[in-house]
């Protein structure tokens, strides 16, 4: 008896899915600082007043709103398409700035940093090495995860830049390291 328990957990310790996410340290450590970016995004945009979200600070520019939904649909297709590796189309259409309010707005940005985090947490860490294309470049999903991360911090960079020339002082970064 004992030999067949031993022998039926084997086997369900072989079928058993491999480690996810939270159990690779890149994976875990990339993890905390997506939490991070989340939290100071989300504080910079509450930062502006709903007044100025719909203006561009420039003719060629985007909007505070036009900004923050810029990073949402692109957090959705680096996420799913190249780091998840559903090679869908950008989705501009779900990402429409016309017809939402500031808290709308960032509760999409919100929804997609949680998604994204959702779609690493359950990531095999085996297939962190492969590879896809995004325009001419091959990269990695673990590049794209990179990348990921510093299209935020561009785009946020920018929105700090919004606040600054309507005279308001940014959450201070550090309180969210």
């Amino acid at each position: 008896m004992e030999k067949y328990v031993i022998l039926v957990l084997f086997l369900l310790l072989s079928i058993c899915p491999k480690g996810t996410g939270q159990e690779d340290p890149f994976l875990r450590d990339f993890l905390v600082r997506w939490d991070q970016s989340k939290a100071y995004l989300l504080a910079v945009a509450e930062a502006m007043p709903e007044a100025h979200y719909f203006q561009a600070p420039f003719d060629e520019g985007k909007s505070f709103a036009e900004q923050l939904m810029h990073m949402a649909v692109v957090m959705d297709w680096h996420a799913f398409s190249k780091f998840g590796g559903s090679e869908a189309p950008i989705r501009w259409e779900d990402f429409q700035v016309t017809g939402k309010n500031k808290a709308q707005l960032i509760q999409e940005t919100a929804r997609e940093f949680d998604r994204a985090k959702e779609l690493i947490k359950e990531f095999d860490p085996d297939k962190l090495d492969e590879t896809t294309s995004y325009a001419a470049f091959s990269r990695t999903r673990r590049q794209f995860l990179l990348l990921l991360a510093d299209h935020v911090t561009h785009h946020r960079a920018q929105l700090i830049v919004y606040l600054r020339l309507h005279h308001i002082a940014p959450p201070n970064y550090i309180n969210f390291q």
